[in-house]
């Protein structure tokens, strides 16, 4: 029996699958559907049974693992469209208005105070104020009480539930916000619960939907999920803020193996979809982190990936801003998307740049599968051009440009920052567009080397692929017990059907927020494939091994380049640019003056003119 592993990443413009049957690898990718995200991932599952030459059941039957990272919590916030929620606080918490979390997360008038009360007793004098909060939509209640505050919680839930039983149709979940993070802080404490109740009811509808599509197709196993900090689990046992940024944190995790497998104690990261350019530094092999993340303006308790956003993605959008040229930060995303797609975008971009150019042509994009038109590239350029004063071809040459050093500038700003000479480290380069303009940026950065896996497109879901099952439950010490903590973490392992004998259990004591913690971790490995096992070459676009093509190169013009596929490429080979290398659904683009070698483990090691291959 073939034993196969899917593993999933949705992006804000594509959804990528990295698929593995009996060592071999195998890439899909289909753009992200953000009406419902279920169209793209029943896609994907239906792209990754097609390059295995299959039907999905036949596929799930012999499948032994799906994980999956999502946008569906950060779409949550970034769209707004999370219900209406209402806050119960008490008066010895910092007035909530002043909490950031308070105007997007809660509206303003949405926040009502919990009266004081000895011994617990506030549960039912709360009452009133609940009932207003419903009056007045509320379709989540949240309750955060100071420190010291359990009680209180605990006593307004059980009132809550007494009076509001769940079988009664005006019941609302209610979150305490206890239960969802360890934390000695207060207010960081009750933002992060309101942000799990914000994002819970879109990540537990969606995600519930796409697991249900695999039990229907054969799959028997939990759809297991990423989570931000690192970890994995089933649906029924993720907490929904945990999801925020797992394709980035997937990707950050696949970096790592990367880094451990070539031994780079450092290693710069330019995650560059159709949406963004996300920036990981990886220092002595660790995934950057930051102890308390961010949401937008709201620190919350739970960890988050370190990530520097530098907004330019393929459909970032080029205007003027009164006779300066920039680059996004808004993007054309999934839906119009770039001009070239042919969905309606008018806008030029930094995909509709590539096709003017010639750095993208339309019979070899996304393998041919996708046909874009540089007819419409051409037209969407036409109106930014008449103001300039200039043809679209230098119009977007100068896009291009543009983009380059703004990110390169930024990166090397932040490398500096960090005590990093630029000139000393490797760039990883992934994401649909990361191949295509990771040189350009890597050189206008002051980096001098950088590398291209074969399955640099779907690296995010290839990270997915290196985690395990996770719990962690942590307590300050002298609250609980490692005792408790280990009989939950034990729990939540066999809420994951795995029996205790193939748990692993890590106990570590820390200080955090200036007090002692003690934390529990259980672990269950999954499969994983390592960085060495073949890739497909199917995903390739099956033209002649070498051409050429005229390729306009910002600072070069119109150049007479060199065109092939990855699969004509012999290892320790150098290739001098200018050269166009097509990879299984993207193009890495190699500047005049670098230089490409493809490795023995198929990867590509780009290099400047000033560093050494």
């Amino acid at each position: 029996m073939a034993v196969i592993t899917i593993d999933i990443d949705t992006g804000g413009t594509f959804t990528d699958g990295f698929v593995v049957r009996d060592g071999i690898a195998h890439t899909t990718k289909v753009l992200t559907t953000p009406h419902d995200l279920a169209v793209c991932f029943r896609e994907v599952i239906e792209g990754a049974a097609a390059a295995l030459g299959v039907t999905v059941p036949d596929m799930l039957r012999d499948t032994v693992s799906v994980r999956y990272a999502t946008t569906v919590g950060t779409n949550t916030v970034v769209q707004r469209r999370g219900p209406r929620i209402g806050l119960l606080t008490d008066p010895r918490l910092r007035p909530a208005e002043q909490d950031a979390g308070v105007g997007l997360f809660v509206e303003p008038g949405m926040v009502a105070e919990i009266p004081d009360a000895d011994n617990g007793a506030g549960g039912a004098r709360a009452l009133p104020a609940v009932r207003a909060l419903l009056q007045q939509g509320a379709r989540g209640l949240v309750v955060a009480c100071s420190n010291g505050g359990a009680e209180d919680e605990k006593a307004l839930a059980d009132t809550f539930a007494e009076h509001y039983p769940r079988h009664c149709l005006d019941s609302v979940p209610l979150l305490r916000a206890g239960e969802v993070a360890a934390d000695p802080d207060p207010v960081r404490r009750r933002s992060t619960a309101l942000f799990n109740a914000y994002v819970h009811p879109d990540v537990a509808d969606y995600l519930y939907r796409a697991e249900d599509y695999l039990r229907q197709h054969g799959y028997q196993r939990p759809l297991r999920i990423v989570h931000n900090d690192g970890g994995a689990a089933r649906v029924a046992r993720t907490i929904a803020g945990k999801t925020y940024n797992s394709g980035p944190m997937a990707g950050l995790l696949g970096a790592r193996t990367v880094a451990q497998h070539y031994g780079f104690h450092d290693l710069v990261t330019l995650d560059m979809g159709g949406t963004s350019l996300d920036v990981g530094i990886l220092r002595a092999g660790e995934v950057p982190m930051r102890r308390h993340g961010r949401i937008e303006d709201v620190e919350i308790s739970f960890p988050l990936p370190d990530l520097v956003p530098l907004g330019v993605g393929g459909g970032s959008v080029a205007w003027l801003d009164g006779s300066e040229l920039r680059v996004g930060p808004h993007s054309a995303g999934a839906k119009p998307g770039p001009a070239c797609f042919g969905f309606g975008g008018a806008e030029p971009t930094v995909t509709d740049a590539d096709v003017v150019l010639g750095v993208l042509r339309p019979e070899a994009f996304l393998d041919g599968s996708m046909r874009i038109s540089a007819d419409a590239a051409t037209r969407a350029f036409e109106p930014l051009a008449q103001t300039l004063g200039l043809s679209p071809a230098e119009t977007a040459e100068r896009v291009l440009v543009t983009a380059h050093q703004d990110a390169g500038g930024r990166l090397a700003a932040e490398l500096t920052e960090r005590g990093i000479d630029p000139a000393s480290v490797t760039a990883l380069a992934f994401g649909g567009n990361g191949a295509t303009h990771g040189a350009g940026i890597a050189e206008a950065a002051g980096i001098g080397e950088l590398l291209i896996l074969p399955f640099a497109p779907v690296f995010s879901a290839y990270g997915a692929s290196t985690v395990d099952i996770r719990h962690r439950h942590e307590s300050v010490v002298g609250e609980e017990s490692e005792d408790t903590l280990t009989a939950r973490a034990l729990r939540d392992m066999r809420g994951e059907g795995i029996p205790s004998q193939d748990v692993t259990l890590d106990v570590s004591r820390f200080q955090r927020d200036g007090a002692d913690w003690v934390s529990v971790e259980a672990s269950h490995a999954l499969p994983h494939v390592g960085l060495t096992q073949p890739v497909t070459d199917s995903g390739t676009s099956g033209g002649a091994s070498r051409t050429t093509s005229a390729v306009r190169w910002p600072g070069h013009g119109e150049t007479e380049t060199v065109v092939l596929d990855r699969t004509a490429l012999l290892p320790g080979e150098p290739v001098a640019g200018p050269a166009l290398i097509d990879l299984s659904a993207t193009t890495c683009a190699v500047p005049p003056g670098w230089t490409g070698v493809l490795d023995e483990h198929g990867v590509l090691r780009l290099t400047a003119p000033t560093r050494s291959i």
